[in-house]
């Protein structure tokens, strides 16, 4: 008997450790909260709700929805939780049994409520939301009934925050303002995030911790309610520190180095607090003198416990087709399939978890080279059939074999058309060449730029022309020889940007694309020989006649090319045995004087693509509204014609069948040069791959983007390598986009720049269905109101509420909607939702009588552009009445070009006559508009003009743009980011007036994105700026002002803007002065003294 209790025990140990050996580490969860004695952590992880011991153990999943559910926080009594979810297209606030069961839906606000804690009662939730309180910053706290759905929302204060708790007795909030994103390590500047205080029901804010060298946040009350803990940057890394109010004393409690804490959570007898570091959930005493423990916990079921996925692929990204065009070879899925075109069947080339790219083949068809990985290393790599003898799509072995093998990232590969040369680019270091008939011949680089280059070969190998950029971002086009690469040729030399050349197969003639009047992109080419430099539209003319009236019908019909493709020089170009082009003879001299431009206004062309016969030059537009691939002859009509209606990139045209090879769609494919003939090559592959493997290369590849572009090759003093080492095996573990976003966000975030961002795929979200959009009828509410109804505190202008035949006034009082009675205890979303297509009939308390308005509502969002031109009017209110008139205001919204002419057109509708202008940059994202508004505020004053009987002034027409001389100030906040930062910085700079408010937040970099494999785009800041005067670098490094004023919390909503007032003040100063510099007296040429 004893014997077979030992062997059942020793089973079920067996069967237990299996269990956890099998069992999944839970990593990098969201939206902490506790049990009021701390026992358990409440938690998101892969977009539902959970529940572990705080001691460590299995976890228990308390959701089970296909949407994102979030911030989960446990009732006083812990018998409950409230969470978001965006089940119904938006993020609403759900409370359900902390052991689980049918969730309740509280709130139905379509722009949204999250939850943020219980009152003691547990009657009661402090939540936040976005609603209508400003253009911008508009999110704000309330409570809401716990237990009721669609209650009123009670306004606790007027004013912006981010994370926020309530104290415990439920009469003081702290929150945080400010902020930069989560992740982000180090920031210093005005963006770093505060800490506030707001006593509920009393005047007046306090900023507790927080200023331009300590970002500070997650507040969490301690349970006596006079004292608080935060996470604070004070020593460099983010730890949690304790202060007290009353004495205002503050304490460091953790001393974690690099990786500091987030999201903090506390129980209710403060004796226990779990936050995040890095990946893992960490406990610790907040009254004790003990480190924190990490708290592991486990997850074990059958979520998301497929690696291995497998998909049917219909879709190519790159083609390349075989000199016969019967067989291509093409990427999909990230790897190389190669089938014919008429049994169509893929066959795999490759399988790796690296995206392959730029697909070539030999002209003997021989070889297959591309750009791919090997251990990790980008390389140019060649596959070759495993048996020669038999079509590549008749093999299921390949060798590939290595053709470069360095650390460089290759890029854009090709071979010449005679197969001598194997070209590429390399990131950030110019253009290689490599001999393909030579034995062991060496790479050679015969372009050394830092751009990226695009090009294309002469007929003849020997030539090449290529695009790049110079230290002043113009790119132009050049042509080199080969065998003398350092003789190089500008045959563009323009200071507006060409690219994308291309060299038509007789090798005369050079075609690119060039933008050099306005943002007009038009085609340009240049003959390479004087013949067709001299030639004349009746020399061509002619040529053909003759040519025509000497070739039989019998001649013509022999194949299905025009006559025009019949030349000797021309004929079957796709035979290996064709006879080679003679090396060109080019007339280089003052060549770019011979350029000759195709102007088709307000069309983009792209894609170009050479005849054959070198007499038709193809390219991909949108003209006239038909889009498709168009024709112009350069030396004989430039009117461009419609060939093919259809949207494709083309790989080549071929003479054979007069052929564009094509993909279109994501699929292979020819169409007729003449307009009529073609074939798509559908087909379907079967791949499969492994999850974890494709998120870390995934996560590499981004990593690497990063590595060779990022502008700063320092990487802000981090180690990129380790950084690399630090977040690979957790990406790669991510079983959910939410969590694998948050790795990429990590190690981004150790950079401690702006500009940066992964766009990756997103877990599925419900749309949100128009019955429940929260309508808006143009009004703002009196919060102060008791009931019953809702009374109009101010009507928006050009509001619904605003027009003639609906219009409402201040102090009307809303009684019902469309019949159902309303007041401060419901909200809107009972009676506004689903209400934007269809007329509500509104009761109204008008004065002494009761009458009824018909109106048809709008949106939040339209609201919030109203809610701007408010301020904008209220503002140029303010400045008129401050400086009687003589003062302008003009806000500047955003750094683009729309933004540019409502700034040009206001300068006359708004500032004329005026004496100075206040231009306010504050809440503005950037652009790129700066040089443009310099243009106006600096132009050069070298002459007056006046005509008989009028006063002085300037022609218009001769102005750059309409300018401004007179003085100027400038405001400009936290929130004035990259290119409103680079205008600060300028006026300052330049001294071309003063500046007032507060610095900015120091986020200048130029930034582009790269797309990262099938999962995304990554935000790549690749050109630092500097400051001119002192060569400081911008990033980190905000436009300070002359002088710096903080609002204070609800200032700006209530109407209150001393940085504004401030800023009349001293433009009114700088005026007197200006007024006063003596002006020059107008002497007529009769009039001077000899």
């Amino acid at each position: 008997m004893n014997h077979i209790k030992k062997c059942v025990y020793t089973l079920i140990v067996f069967l237990v450790f299996v269990n956890y050996s099998n069992a999944e580490q839970v990593k990098l969860v969201s939206g902490i909260n506790l049990t009021p004695d701390g026992g358990r952590v409440v938690f998101s992880w892969r977009g539902d709700v959970w529940s572990g011991p705080t001691s460590g153990g299995r976890i228990t999943r308390l959701t089970a929805h296909a949407a994102t559910e979030g911030y989960p926080c446990v009732s006083s009594d812990g018998k409950a939780i409230a969470f978001t979810s965006n089940r119904t297209g938006s993020e609403q606030t759900y409370r359900m049994p902390i052991d689980g069961g049918q969730p309740t839906q509280l709130t139905f606000h379509s722009e949204g409520t999250r939850p943020i804690g219980f009152t003691g009662d547990n009657q009661t939730l402090f939540v936040t939301g976005r609603r209508d309180h400003w253009f911008r910053w508009d999110t704000r706290y309330f409570t809401i009934s716990a237990t009721t759905a669609q209650s009123g929302e009670n306004l606790l204060f007027d004013a912006y925050g981010a994370m926020a708790a309530l104290s415990p007795d439920g009469k003081s909030v702290l929150f945080t303002r400010e902020g930069m994103t989560w992740s982000r390590k180090g920031y210093t500047g005005s963006k770093a995030s505060q800490i506030w205080l707001k006593h509920i029901g009393s005047p007046g804010y306090e900023r507790l911790v927080g200023d331009d060298l300590d970002d500070c946040r997650y507040p969490v009350w301690a349970p006596d309610g006079e004292s608080f803990y935060y996470a604070s940057e004070a020593d460099g890394t983010r730890n949690i520190w304790t202060y007290r109010l009353k004495s205002q004393k503050r304490k460091q409690l953790t001393n974690f180095e690099d990786d500091g804490v987030v999201a903090p959570a506390l129980s209710a007898d403060g004796r226990t607090m779990v936050f995040r570091r890095l990946f893992e959930l960490y406990r610790f005493d907040p009254t004790k003198n003990k480190s924190p423990k990490i708290v592991e916990l486990e997850y074990e079921g059958d979520l998301y416990l497929q690696d291995k996925i497998e998909r049917n692929l219909t879709k190519a990204t790159q083609i390349a087709y075989s000199s016969s065009g019967k067989v291509m070879a093409f990427i999909a899925g990230g790897d190389i399939w190669v089938m014919d075109t008429l049994l169509k069947e893929p066959v795999q080339i490759t399988n790796t978890p690296a995206w392959e790219t730029d697909l070539v083949f030999t002209k003997d068809g021989k070889s297959l080279y591309y750009i791919g990985q090997i251990d990790g290393q980008v390389d140019v790599l060649r596959a070759q059939r495993g048996d020669a003898k038999q079509p590549w799509w008749r093999n299921d072995t390949f060798e590939i074999n290595k053709v470069t093998d360095d650390d460089m990232v290759e890029e854009s590969l090709s071979i010449s058309p005679q197969g001598t040369y194997l070209t590429y680019s390399r990131s950030r270091d110019g253009l290689w060449i490599l001999a393909l008939k030579q034995e062991d011949a060496k790479p050679k680089k015969i372009v050394s730029t830092w751009s990226g280059v695009s090009y294309d070969w002469a007929p003849d190998d020997h030539w090449l022309v290529y695009s790049a950029a110079d230290d002043n971002f113009n790119y132009d086009v050049f042509v080199l020889n080969v065998d003398e690469p350092e003789n190089v040729t500008n045959i563009s030399r323009h200071p507006d940007n060409e690219m994308s050349p291309v060299w038509s197969k007789d090798g005369k003639t050079i075609a690119f694309i060039g933008r050099r009047i306005d943002d007009e992109v038009d085609i340009y080419y240049v003959p390479l020989v004087d013949s067709l430099h001299e030639q004349t539209k009746r020399d061509v003319t002619l040529q053909r006649a003759l040519k025509s009236n000497a070739e039989s019908v019998d001649d013509e019909k022999k194949d299905d090319t025009t006559a025009d493709e019949k030349s000797p020089d021309s004929k079957k170009p796709d035979d290996p045995k064709a006879v080679k082009p003679k090396v060109l003879s080019l007339d280089l001299m003052n060549i770019q004087r011979r350029l000759r431009r195709v102007s088709i206004p307000n069309v983009s062309e792209s894609g170009l693509i050479w005849s054959p016969d070198s007499k038709t030059l193809m390219f991909s537009a949108k003209i006239d509204g038909k889009e498709g691939i168009f024709s112009i002859s350069p030396y004989n009509s430039i009117t461009p014609k419609l060939v093919l209606p259809v949207k494709a990139t083309i790989v080549d045209w071929r003479l054979s069948g007069n052929r564009l090879y094509w993909l279109k769609s994501g699929v292979p494919g020819w169409g007729g040069a003449s307009g009529s003939g073609g074939e798509s090559y559908v087909f379907r592959a079967r791949q499969t791959y492994l999850a974890s493997e494709y998120k870390r290369q995934v996560f590499l590849e981004g990593w690497r983007a990063m590595r060779d572009n990022y502008y700063d090759e320092n990487f802000n003093n981090r180690n990129w390598d380790e950084i690399r080492r630090k977040y690979e095996d957790t990406a790669s573990a991510s079983k959910s986009n939410a969590n694998f976003a948050r790795v990429m966000s990590l190690m981004l975030g150790e950079l401690n720049g702006s500009h940066l961002g992964f766009q990756g795929k997103s877990d599925a979200t419900p749309s949100l269905s128009i019955d429940d959009v929260t309508a808006h009828l143009g009004v703002l509410y009196d919060t102060s109101h008791k009931g019953p109804g809702w009374k109009v505190r101010e009507v928006i202008k050009n509001s619904p509420g605003a027009r003639a035949k609906s219009q409402l006034l201040v102090g009307d009082v809303i009684l019902t909607i469309d019949g159902i009675e309303v007041d401060p205890d419901i909200d809107e979303s009972r009676v506004m939702n689903g209400k934007l297509s269809e007329d509500i009939v509104l009761s109204v308390k008008r004065a002494d009588e009761t009458v009824s308005v018909s109106i048809r509502a709008t949106t939040y969002a339209a609201i919030r552009s109203l809610l701007y031109e408010r301020w904008l009017d209220q503002n140029r209110a303010r400045v008129a009445e401050l400086s009687d008139e003589k003062l302008a205001y003009l806000h500047i919204r955003a750094m683009n070009m729309s933004s540019f002419h409502r700034f040009e057109r206001e300068l006359f509708e708004v500032a004329a006559g005026k004496d100075g202008i206040v231009i306010d940059v504050r809440e503005n994202g950037g652009g790129f508009t700066t040089d443009h508004l310099l243009t106006i505020l600096n132009q050069p004053r070298h002459a007056v003009t006046k005509p008989r009987g009028g006063g002085e002034g300037y022609p218009q027409d001769r102005m750059v743009y309409a300018s401004w001389n007179k003085p100027i100030i400038v405001l400009c906040n936290q929130n004035s980011h990259s290119n409103a930062e680079i205008f600060s910085h300028a006026i300052k700079g330049l001294g071309r007036g003063k500046v007032v408010g507060v610095p900015t937040s120091g986020s200048v970099i130029s930034t582009g994105s790269k797309s990262i494999m099938d999962a995304g785009s990554i935000r790549i800041p690749f050109r630092g700026w500097y400051v001119l005067e002192t060569g400081e670098d911008m990033e980190l490094n905000g436009a300070r002002p002359h002088v710096i004023i903080w609002p204070r919390p609800g200032e700006m909503p209530a109407g209150v803007d001393k940085q504004l007032d401030k800023a009349v003040e001293l433009l009114i100063e700088d005026v007197t002065v200006y007024q006063a510099k003596p002006k020059a007296t107008l002497i007529k040429a009769a009039e001077r003294k000899r």
